[in-house]
């Protein structure tokens, strides 16, 4: 019961994440711009559907409301519990592959792997929180990065306050 406790706390803390650092660019989809909800921020990280047999449909809204805005489909997490109050499976989806994952962290620690491996780029709703894991959680650093200035503060708060209980 712990394990599920866990999961669910980590869930909800994903969820609440974008509130807490919301999308701030905007995107250029060929002669428009766009600029990311929060909600479609949370639901490029994880999407929490109560049965198992709803994946396949969480699945398909996500690859279309991909497709309506012209970006690329990123893999995303899935969290299947009867509530909010009680999530029970993890899964990753991949395109049309779908990976079941112990846990929580180990979908977070998957999804950024994949990304790594792949060299596939963050979604773009949510690069900066995943930006965040990265320096954060990970440690690392490419040249490639392009840190917001939310983030660049979050990391520079989160490393001060750090070296403040040392």
């Amino acid at each position: 019961m712990l394990f599920n406790q866990i999961g669910t706390k980590i869930v909800l803390q994903l969820r609440l994440l974008p509130h807490l650092l919301p999308p701030k660019s905007r995107i250029r989809l060929s002669k428009n711009q766009w600029k990311p909800s929060i909600p479609e921020c949370k639901d490029s990280i994880i999407i929490t559907t109560t049965l198992v047999a709803n994946i396949t449909k969480v699945q398909e809204d996500r690859r279309k409301a991909a497709a309506e805005l012209g970006i690329t489909l990123q893999p995303f997490i899935i969290a299947v519990g009867a509530s909010n109050d009680d999530i029970s499976d993890f899964f990753v989806s991949v395109d049309d592959t779908l990976y079941k994952i112990s846990s929580a962290l180990k979908a977070i620690d998957f999804c950024f792997k994949f990304f790594q491996v792949f060299d596939i780029e963050y979604p773009v709703e949510s690069v900066h929180i995943w930006l965040l894991f990265q320096k954060l959680l990970y440690n690392y650093h490419t040249n490639c990065d392009k840190l917001s200035p939310n983030v660049t503060e979050t990391i520079s708060d989160f490393m001060a306050h750090e070296a403040n209980e040392i």
